[in-house]
């Protein structure tokens, strides 16, 4: 039974990426804890998946995806990743996890009110330096927390960027920094004969999430999106701040 509810929810966290562009992590972590799944396991499980979900995203979303802002950003997550081993060791988790939170309900309810109030959306951030610094943070939060695509998908709500060309840069930062992390959970030891298993059963049925997800998207309208994707960030705050 506990394996049953894993698949389900690791196939509702691939729905969660598909339709949205990220988000799989802080959805289905939680759940898993609940059900009782092993932490190192969850985290290879759903690492894994987040890779695979990314691959044809990225193809799709490919004549929208500005290689030169995930250069940089892929370099800065590289550097931000050590700085995550160090936020593990020295500052407590509950800690962190609970102002990223509330950042990210502050940020979301924030940017709710001005699209309602129908206040002029302006860009923040343009220079390109900015990208290295939303890549380090990235980096930071993705090898402590496996919350690699928050801090690029505020960065890109900031920037204004439209919403396939944010959703194609994301899942090019996925493929380039999931791979990376794959790689690093499979060194570390949290790759077993379960979590092969479970992806053996989960994979195939990918071929019938994905194309869900991709339908739901193609018929949510652009503007639309935009608010559902600040409403997931305040419901992923709240399920930090619960975490």
């Amino acid at each position: 039974m506990t394996l049953f509810l894993v698949v389900l929810i690791a196939l509702f966290g691939a729905l969660v990426r598909t339709v949205f562009g990220f988000g799989e992590a802080l959805v289905t972590m939680p759940l898993l804890a609940l059900v009782g799944f092993n932490l190192q396991m969850s985290t290879a499980l759903i690492g894994a998946l987040g890779l695979l979900v990314a691959i044809p995203a990225a193809v799709k979303f490919r004549a929208h995806i500005d290689f030169a802002v995930v250069r940089r950003l892929v370099t800065g997550s590289l550097l931000g990743v050590p700085l995550g081993i160090l936020l593990i060791k020295m500052v407590p988790t509950k800690l962190v996890l609970h102002l990223l939170g509330l950042f990210l309900i502050v940020y979301g309810t924030y940017s709710l009110w001005k699209l309602f109030s129908q206040q002029p959306q302006k860009k923040h951030l343009a220079a390109n330096y900015w990208d290295y610094l939303a890549g380090i943070v990235s980096g930071a939060l993705g090898s402590a927390y496996n919350s690699h695509g928050v801090p690029v998908v505020i960065y890109g709500t900031l920037k204004k960027w439209p919403v396939d060309q944010l959703r194609g840069i994301l899942q090019a930062h996925f493929l380039c920094v999931g791979t990376i992390v794959v790689i690093n959970q499979a060194a570390s030891g949290f790759w077993n004969i379960t979590v092969v298993h479970l992806l053996l059963i989960i994979v195939p049925l990918l071929f019938v999430v994905v194309p869900l997800g991709n339908w739901l998207s193609d018929h949510i309208a652009r503007t639309t999106l935009v608010k559902y994707i600040y409403i997931l960030l305040i419901v992923f705050g709240g399920l930090l701040l619960l975490k």
